[in-house]
């Protein structure tokens, strides 16, 4: 029997990273692995629209924040020559990684093999010319609530109970966020709970953003959909602060040391208007090198989220009343140089603004 050499050092990597993953994070992650191809014409390495369109389904079915790694083998039918299909198989390849990133997938997690001919797996040759991707992502313990659970969010004016048209996050522990909103009538779709514990934030202009933690006990109630009312206060804005020297880690919410500085002055401003309210607003630059899209889209709201309220925790555990702040992030949605020229101006757009308000 043949072994695949280069499959059970995966296999163990992955095991070593899964009980890694277990120790250091007091078993609240795992690390999971899964196949998947797509299929090209007979001499090409075009990437077609029916299989870009399956390969984007699957990112979006595991979730484009939890891809830890990425391995794309390219490999070909038996026409030609073996010269000819390794240099073929490897175009393939390429072409997947290109259509990877275009979808949102960084660059730095995916690794490539050309294997030509020498992996046939089927006497239909159209099986053979393929690209295999080998996906290896995070995944949460929790399993979803069985029986299932559903849950409908109202947002409301604080003062008038009038319904509010508000952006809702579903900030499950553990895994990758949900984001919806609620309409005119102030009443969001029906969405399944994915987990125990779960935190809701909802945000709108002009309104103090608010958060609530559902309670566990509320699990246990005989109803299969919970419906919970958010009153939000409306606000007007006393004053704004850019500070564009907080600094995070590529692709995490974790701040860099040298933003302590950054952070001192905004502690300090903090104190000197210690009777407003506070909004922190997470900004991202956007990388104009690929489209914009649902993964990458769902990427950039999260991790401004993230990354605001990683201020807001170090604001909190520096002193500040957890009360006044609030924190919303805002994606690539402000950006002040939509197609930025310089560093500068991408440094400009990857900024935290800071908004004292005021309750009327």
């Amino acid at each position: 029997m043949r072994i695949n050499q280069r499959k059970i050092t995966l296999i163990v990597w992955v095991a070593m990273l899964t009980l890694f993953s277990l120790s250091s994070r007091a078993q609240l992650y795992s690390l999971t692995s899964t196949d998947f191809y797509i299929y090209f014409d007979s001499d090409s390495y075009v990437v077609s629209s029916s299989q870009h369109d399956l390969l984007i389904n699957k990112i979006l079915q595991i979730g484009g924040t939890n891809i830890k790694e990425i391995y794309v083998e390219g490999h070909t039918d038996t026409f030609s020559t073996a010269q000819y299909n390794q240099v073929l198989a490897s175009k393939r390849a390429q072409a997947t990684v290109q259509a990877l990133v275009q979808m949102g997938v960084p660059v730095r997690f995916i690794k490539t093999e050309s294997f030509g001919e020498s992996q046939v797996i089927s006497q239909n040759q159209k099986e053979n010319r393929r690209a295999k991707i080998f996906f290896i992502y995070e995944t949460d313990n929790k399993s979803r609530l069985s029986p299932p659970k559903f849950i409908v969010i109202k947002t409301i004016d604080k003062k008038t109970k009038k319904p509010i048209n508000a952006s809702i996050g579903f900030d499950y522990k553990d895994q990758e966020m949900r984001f919806a909103t609620t309409s005119k009538s102030g009443i969001s779709g029906t969405f399944e709970m994915l987990g125990e514990e779960l935190k809701i934030s909802a945000s709108a202009v002009n309104y103090l953003s608010v958060y609530y933690d559902v309670p566990s006990s509320d699990l246990d109630k005989p109803r299969d959909t919970l419906v919970y009312t958010l009153e939000l206060a409306k606000v007007k804005i006393t004053g704004s602060f850019t500070f564009n020297n907080i600094y995070f880690f590529t692709d995490t919410d974790e701040i860099k040391p040298e933003s302590t500085p950054e952070l001192h002055k905004l502690l300090a401003l903090l104190k000197r208007n210690s009777v407003s309210f506070i909004e922190i607003q997470g900004h991202m630059n956007y990388p104009l090198d690929r489209p914009m899209n649902a993964i990458q889209s769902q990427y950039n709201k999260e991790l401004s989220y993230k990354r605001a309220k990683a201020i807001n925790d170090y604001l909190v555990k520096s002193g500040v009343d957890q009360k006044r702040l609030t924190y919303v992030g805002m994606s690539n949605s402000r950006m002040k140089f939509k197609f930025p020229a310089s560093k500068a101006q991408e440094d400009q757009n990857k900024r935290v603004e800071i908004y004292t308000l005021k309750e009327i």
